[in-house]
């Protein structure tokens, strides 16, 4: 018998399985690295973004605020950086320059004179050089707003042309100088009688004084 019949592989090539693993080998190392470049592409193609804010997104607030602070997942670039603070009739609020400290920027804001929504738009660079554009809201109720101070028409019509204050404050004469005081009125009429009889009286007594008098005509014949 010849034993080198037996030595000759098989037709099937059962007797090398190495060289049939290869393929599924080198499948899975490709597999395995695809993955891992799926798994960190995310943290190298993403940009910075937004990630909180003062006053935050949507809040409603009692209570004006000072300034907004953005706050970004890294730090920020000196570049353009704007931050634009706009009311409910369309008015800017906003004052000074935005002010970048490492992850934040902040700007100032003025007096919120109206209650309503307010929106806070920003425009930043990124530390990639990415610009980043969006924009946030909040609102005031009634109680934030100060209360407006009363106009110079309506403190002018409240003391009066002069700046002295009328109506029912305002001093009356007193009564004794009254034009119409039914006293003087009844005091009047009285007066002038009393006076007409006392002048009636002293001409009769001047004339009878006249008669009785010694040599004068009136006497016995």
């Amino acid at each position: 018998m010849n034993l080198a019949t037996h030595a000759a592989p098989a037709p099937d090539g059962r007797r090398h399985p190495s060289a049939a693993r290869r393929p599924a080998v080198v499948a899975a190392a490709l597999l395995g690295s695809l993955a891992l470049a799926t798994a960190t592409a995310p943290g190298a193609l993403a940009h910075d973004s937004l990630i909180d804010s003062s006053p935050k997104d949507g809040a409603e607030l009692d209570t004006a605020p000072g300034e907004v602070v953005l706050t970004f997942s890294s730090d920020m670039g000196q570049g353009s950086n704007a931050i634009v603070v706009t009311g409910p009739e369309g008015e800017n609020h906003e004052e000074g320059e935005v002010e970048v400290d490492g992850a934040e920027a902040a700007i100032g804001v003025g007096e919120l004179p109206a209650a309503g929504e307010y929106t806070v738009a920003y425009r930043t660079v990124s530390s990639d050089g990415h610009t980043l554009e969006d924009e946030i809201t909040f609102s005031l109720t009634e109680e934030a707003v100060p209360e407006p101070d009363p106009s110079p028409e309506g403190e002018a019509s409240a003391q009066g042309g002069d700046g002295s204050t009328g109506g029912a404050e305002a001093e009356e004469p007193p009564a004794a100088q009254s034009p119409t005081d039914p006293s003087n009125s009844l005091l009047g009429p009285v007066g002038a009688v009393v006076a007409g009889i006392a002048v009636l009286a002293l001409i009769a007594i001047l004339l009878i004084r006249m008669r009785n008098r010694p040599g004068s005509g009136g006497g016995n014949g």
